[in-house]
């Protein structure tokens, strides 16, 4: 493994923000926003015309199960930071496995040892 001054800018640059987003303490989920639009079974309810009850949902992975957690009004900017830094962590990450993968990928085009018979 090559050390970090040895790897090119753009990798450094990648490296050097994710530490830096990480290391700011973010807190941060693994999941998706979901709006879901749903009736609530009255006869009497606005939602039996179409106007149906919208509310936002956090779609994760708690242990081996996917859950739909439900996000009450006033907690929606907190999911919201809580998905954008996951997401910024993961766009790092993919940008650094890219590099890494185009690297291999020309080394491994490159001959190497004894050409075999």
């Amino acid at each position: 493994m090559p050390r970090r001054v040895q790897l090119p800018p753009k990798d450094r640059a990648a490296r050097s923000r994710l530490i830096k987003l990480l290391a700011a303490a973010k807190p941060l989920a693994r999941a998706s926003l979901v709006t879901m639009a749903r009736t609530c079974g009255k006869k009497s309810c606005h939602c039996v015309q179409g106007e149906k009850h919208v509310s936002l949902y956090l779609a994760a992975r708690l242990g081996k199960t996917r859950k739909m957690l439900y996000v009450p009004s006033e907690l929606e900017d907190q999911a919201r930071r809580l998905v954008e830094n996951s997401q910024a962590v993961e766009g790092l990450l993919d940008e650094m496995s890219q590099a890494q993968l185009e690297r291999f990928l020309a080394l491994k085009a490159k001959p190497h040892g004894r050409p075999r018979s």
